[in-house]
């Protein structure tokens, strides 16, 4: 494949921060369906680690509208929006089979909202975006385009679970699969950021954590 533009770069790289972003935001709140049924969520608390809008009125306006509503910039169905947005704008470089597969977790995504069992239809989504992963992984040639995607997806899982002080465990591991795949690359990492990765601690720690945090959304320009 021919060298690729900056704009592409970006876009590869943001496609892969947008399916992460959905899939693992998914996976967080699916236990929030059965606490709902005997108890109460902490959304203002989920709103606050990710720095966005608590605009919710109780906990089942949360789990809608931050999942559903189109309008809210920051929904997971607008972020659905902009990964697809993204696929689109990439079709000739990851193929109308592998966006296929996003094409249709936004679809899912849109039945969900209407569906009396909303936990089925959101569990596909998850599978859909998991396809798309395989498949691009399977069918895209270019080396450096698939590491592109999947250090834009490594970045934004780290970014979550350092938020969210979610598997807290696979933090250092998933600094070792975002280093391997950035070395396969064309990416050009901030040295600092890169340092501060390298030299990870304890993330359990809210000030090593943060730093972590900084240094995962810094790495990368694109």
């Amino acid at each position: 494949m021919d060298s690729l533009s900056v704009s592409k770069v970006n876009r590869l790289f943001w496609l892969g921060r947008y399916y992460e972003r959905l899939a693992t935001t998914l996976s967080y709140l699916w236990d929030w369906y059965d606490v709902m049924i005997d108890g109460e969520i902490d959304y203002p608390l989920f709103c606050q680690k990710l720095s966005i809008d608590c605009c919710y009125k109780d906990d089942k306006d949360f789990m809608h509208n931050y999942v559903f509503d189109k309008d809210n910039p920051d929904s997971l169905r607008t972020v659905a929006e902009a990964m697809l947005g993204n696929g689109m704008m990439l079709r000739e470089i990851i193929g109308s089979r592998t966006l296929a597969y996003l094409e249709l977790a936004v679809l899912g995504l849109k039945s969900a909202e209407d569906s009396d069992s909303t936990t089925l239809p959101l569990q596909r989504v998850i599978d859909f975006l998991m396809a798309f992963r395989g498949s691009y992984d399977d069918t895209i040639d270019d080396e450096n385009v698939r590491n592109i995607i999947k250090c834009g997806a490594g970045v934004e899982r780290l970014s979550l679970y350092l938020r969210l002080g979610w598997h807290l465990d696979s933090v250092e591991s998933e600094i070792g699969k975002l280093m391997k795949r950035m070395n396969r690359t064309t990416l050009q990492p901030s040295q600092s950021s890169l340092q501060a990765l390298l030299t990870a601690k304890n993330p359990k720690t809210p000030e090593e954590a943060h730093k972590l945090l900084e240094a995962a959304e810094n790495l990368f320009t694109v």
